[in-house]
């Protein structure tokens, strides 16, 4: 018995001991930028044998025997981690490989990895930008590409965007990437003809996974000519093996307006306006005191001074606008089916009044595997949007209200004492608009419905050849409206009126391709060839009547008198060839090329198809023996491609004779008429852009230092240029094919990790710069020139005037430069003026730095641009030292009023031109300036609640965050927007942001 006892007891004390030294450890696995869980990561035991994987729910339990030191977390696309907790729960948060994040790169008509890449490609990871408060994704593309230029030329809620890759190809061509959203191709624009609608803004930000931009003509020529101004390829997306993950996102703010502008005081305004009269009556010996009765007659209705009150029209059309974004998507399937569903609303007010952005969108993108050969790809995407807002042509009032409302006199102010409007000869040197009663009673709103969807069919016939059938489609209606009621005393003569517009886009592009991958040993090599189709019709309907009975009946059949009517068809079909081959030797010496043959229906009859392509390659050099004893050094790729791509002609029937039958306007005797509209050119083809490039790209310490570096020299022939007829022709020009302008630049990403401590602590950068230039060569016929913007040996954009000298201080007078750089006060047009500056800019880029600790994260981005001149239009009225009867800044204020005074602001002189001299609101240097800015573009604080406490509630993540953007902006350009840059006729300003929301992962 006493053995027996000792026997349990030795049992019980092993066991024992076996269980205090053997634990359980479970957890959860989430992701440190979105809070989801992580399937399929790895967690090996450190110091002991045992391994296992984390589920669909990111959660684990491992068995973690007694001499372990701790457990090791690994996953394709995060930076692995270790831990030594000694508990039982563990919650591992994974950050993402900035490098490994990008091994998978969508180019073309296929995938590569990162590694793999030979040409010069850019990506952007949808992370960065689902949840920024933009409507379309091409807007929060500033600043986070090296050589992709993107402006926004507009503030107004879903207006279209400017984006430029690798600098200016072309004169008279289109400057705008093509656009490839999961395959459908897309030509950038709008649907609007009443105020700006983006085209793009049918894809919801938060959907997508990645922006690809191919940037070499290399990589682009997979285009041809359609790619000469590079290629953005969207990527949206798809599902997960495993459980069902819900993300459910909520995001409320405010735009709040940024004006620049310092307009004076009805004080002030009165001073230097009766200054100019005095001066005016006392140059021309004329009496001072029946000029200043007069003046006071004309702009105030009585012979003396008023008592004078202050109205900052500019700031009474805008406004704190709210904006709510909201999200909700379902991700998950099995081995055989996986989905992505989505649903998004957005309701965004502009901070112009009477404008605002709505739109409602639903995605569903389907993969199924119907066998093990054969497979369905499927995305579907809706969306209906409703715009209102202002109109976008350039103009001072009735147009655009933004410069008339600058221009209205102070003393103005927008209400009478009854509550009504002021207008007629109650609104003085306002042109008869009261912009606040022409924005609020004016309706204009564009309304459309549209869908970028695409089915795919994959047929495997041997483990290396697989056949695809693709067939895509970018289908938009839209209904563009327009009513000026007759209380708006401009249209009071008429009885108001009305317009109404309905524009259909149809485009789709089908192909049909055959992929061949095959290894041997060390020799891997793929070839993909096949047919594209692409079309693109855009037809549109229009009617305009006035006279309506009254404000309360807008339809055009309850008008009075019916105007006009349009009809309008427009389209271009593409027919191609397409070839694209790889090639590697162990990963270490890489091949790529690209052809493509093109035939279109814009080039003319002797020139109707076109040959593209082009040929990378890349030697990795950290791949050789002899590096690798230098630990330091994580990777190393050399680079270099050759290409050429093409730019079609932007007018769709540009080669053809056009016969155009005006209707009524053009009958003879009351029966239609036909007359010539356009001489045939058959031999008007493509703009074809030559392309070389070399690159560099490396990682040191582990990747936490990789650099991109890439130089490039372009050629583009065969600009598109218009020749001058002779008047008995009876067609002002012809286009055609002639000239060369070439291009180079430098490119530069870096991306650091600054800081990675045990403590949780993590900071990183990525930085981007890009210098572009460009020189025309040749022109047609030996011009020299065309105009005064593009000039041979000159970058093109150039802005051509007389240089200003400043004011002469004896006298007030302005001064100017001749050609001799001596003074002169009446430059001569032709003679004197020479090039000011360029509209293009020097280099730009951006900087983002991210902070990580305990579940916070800090983003912040700053975004630049140097060296672009622009032209100050609007100062030209504005900074006029009270010559006219228009609004002035207070910087006129510093106007030449007393002998020896030193001022670049000339003396106050009623109607502009002094005898003997020149009117100084021309055009000239003096409304020339630098647009170079540095802007704090964005900022986000993200909080991820512990996973420990939301998943007591069945929660395994929730994150809440505030963010910024246009926080402010470091630059001395005098408008209102140094992006807002052309002819600056003050175009709809690009608010402040402040948002906040929440972020709910199931």
């Amino acid at each position: 018995m006493k053995k027996l006892l000792q026997s349990l007891f030795i049992l019980l004390f092993v066991a024992g001991s076996a269980v205090a030294q053997d634990r359980t450890v479970t957890g959860t696995v989430t992701d440190k930028a979105d809070g989801k869980p992580i399937p399929g990561v790895t967690i090996t035991v450190k110091g002991a044998k045992g391994a296992t994987q984390t589920g669909a729910n990111g959660k684990f339990s491992i068995m973690v025997p007694s001499g372990a030191t701790g457990l090791d977390f690994s996953s394709l696309g995060y930076v692995a981690q270790s831990i030594n907790s000694t508990g039982s729960v563990i919650d591992v948060v994974l950050v993402e490989d900035a490098k490994a994040l990008s091994e998978v790169v969508v180019t073309g008509y296929g995938t590569t990895t990162k590694k793999e890449l030979t040409g010069a490609v850019s990506q952007v990871s949808g992370k960065v930008i689902e949840s920024l408060p933009v409507q379309t994704f091409d807007k929060a593309l500033q600043g986070r590409a090296a050589g992709v230029q993107v402006t926004t030329n507009s503030g107004q809620p879903g207006s279209g965007i400017s984006v430029r890759i690798r600098g200016v190809n072309s004169i008279n061509g289109s400057l705008q990437p093509l656009y490839i959203v999961d395959g459908v191709q897309i030509s950038a624009g709008g649907l609007s003809t009443t105020t700006t609608q983006n085209v793009l803004g049918a894809i919801n930000p938060a959907d997508i996974e990645s922006i690809t931009i191919l940037k070499d003509a290399a990589s682009a020529s997979a285009y041809g000519s359609q790619a000469a101004n590079g290629v953005v390829i969207v990527t949206t997306k798809r599902g997960r093996d495993g459980k069902t993950q819900i993300r459910a996102q909520v995001q409320q703010g405010i735009n709040k307006q940024i004006n620049p502008y310092e307009t004076t005081t009805s004080e002030e305004y009165y001073l230097l306006r009766s200054e100019a009269v005095r001066n005016r009556a006392l140059r021309l010996g004329n009496p001072v005191a029946q000029a200043l009765t007069d003046f006071n007659n004309s702009s105030f209705g009585q012979p003396t001074t008023p008592e004078l009150t202050t109205t900052d029209w500019y700031n009474e059309i805008f406004r704190d606008a709210k904006f709510g974004q909201y999200d909700l998507s379902f991700n998950g399937g099995n081995d055989k089916t996986k989905f992505f569903i989505s649903g998004n609303f957005q309701n965004t007010e502009g901070v112009a009044l009477k404008s605002e952005y709505n739109r409602g969108g639903l995605r569903a993108n389907i993969d199924n595997k119907v066998s093990e050969k054969f497979s369905i790809t499927s995305n579907i995407a809706l969306a209906y949007t409703n715009s209102v807002g202002h109109g976008t042509d350039a103009g001072f009032f009735t147009n655009t209200p933004f410069t008339g409302a600058l221009f209205i006199p102070p003393y103005n102010t927008v209400r009478m004492p009854d509550g009504s409007y002021r207008n007629g000869s109650n609104l003085r040197n306002a042109q008869n608009v009261n912009i606040v009663q022409n924005i609020n009673e004016e309706q204009r709103n564009t309304k459309s419905f549209q869908t970028i969807s695409n089915v795919a069919l994959a047929y495997k016939v041997l483990p290396e050849l697989t056949l695809k059938g693709y067939a895509g489609i970018d289908f938009a209606d839209a209904k563009n409206y327009v009513y000026r009621p007759a209380t708006i005393p401009i249209y009071t003569v008429n009885g108001g009126s009305g317009a109404e517009n309905f524009l259909r886009n149809i485009n789709y592009n089908t192909s049909i391709t055959a992929d061949y991958a095959k290894s041997l040993g060390d020799h891997n090599f793929s070839v993909l060839g096949g047919f594209e189709y692409r079309s693109a019709e855009t037809t549109q309907l229009g009617a305009t009547a006035q006279g309506f009975p009254s404000p309360l009946f807008t339809l055009l059949s309850q008008a009075a008198t019916p105007l006009t009517t349009t009809s309008t068809f427009t389209g271009f079909k593409i027919a191609s060839l397409i070839g694209s081959a790889k090639y590697d030797y162990k990963g270490k010496y890489l091949l790529a090329g690209n052809i493509r043959y093109d035939g279109s229906s814009r080039f003319g009859a002797d020139y109707k198809f076109g040959l593209f392509g082009g040929v990378s390659g890349a030697w990795r050099i950290s791949e050789e023996e002899f590096l690798k004893p230098i630990e330091f050094i994580s990777d190393l790729k050399l680079r270099a491609s050759i290409g050429v791509v093409g730019a079609q002609p932007t007018s769709d029937f540009a080669p053809l004779s056009l016969y155009s039958s005006p209707g009524s306007a053009g009958a003879y005797n009351g029966a239609a008429s036909i007359r010539p509209s356009q001489i045939p050119n058959p031999q008007l083809t493509w703009e074809e852009t030559q392309q070389i490039g070399v690159g560099l790209d490396f990682g040191l310490f582990d990747n936490r230092i990789t650099v991109a570096a890439d130089y490039y020299k372009k050629k583009t022939t065969k600009l598109l240029l218009d020749r001058a007829l002779p008047a008995n022709s009876g067609f002002a020009t012809i286009r055609e094919n002639g000239g060369r302008l070439d291009g180079q630049g430098v490119e530069l990403e870096l991306s650091t990790v600054n800081l990675d401590l045990e403590g949780g602590f993590r900071w990183t950068t990525s930085f981007n710069v890009a210098w572009a230039k460009n020189e025309l060569k040749e022109l047609t016929n030996g011009a020299t020139r065309i105009g005064s913007t593009h000039f041979i040996g000159k970058p093109t954009n150039a802005l051509f005037t007389f240089r200003y000298a400043g004011v002469n201080p004896a006298d007030g007078r302005p001064m100017f430069y001749d050609i001799n750089n001596n003074i002169t006060y009446v430059p001569l047009a032709g003679t004197d003026d020479v090039i000011v500056g360029y509209g293009n800019p020097d280099f730009y880029g951006g900087l983002t730095n991210t902070l990580d600790y305990k579940g916070f994260t800090l983003d912040f981005m700053f975004q630049y641009q140097y060296g672009n001149s622009s032209y100050l239009q609007t100062g030209q009225i504005l900074e006029a030292s009270g010559m006219s009867v228009e609004n002035q800044l207070k910087s006129q204020l510093n106007r030449w009023t007393t002998p020896g005074q030193i001022t670049s602001v000339p003396r106050a002189y009623d109607g502009y031109t002094e005898p003997g001299g020149y009117d100084p609101t021309n055009l000239s240097s003096r409304y020339v300036q630098k647009a170079s800015y540095i802007r704090f573009k964005q900022v986000t604080l993200n909080y991820k609640l512990p996973t420990s406490l939301t998943s007591k509630i069945g929660v395994p993540g929730v994150s809440v965050f505030i963010q910024g953007l246009n926080l402010g902006t470091i630059t001395n350009y005098r408008g209102e927007d140094p992006e807002n840059v052309g002819n600056n006729l003050n175009a709809y300003p690009n608010p402040r942001t402040f948002a906040g929301g929440i972020t709910v992962n199931l």
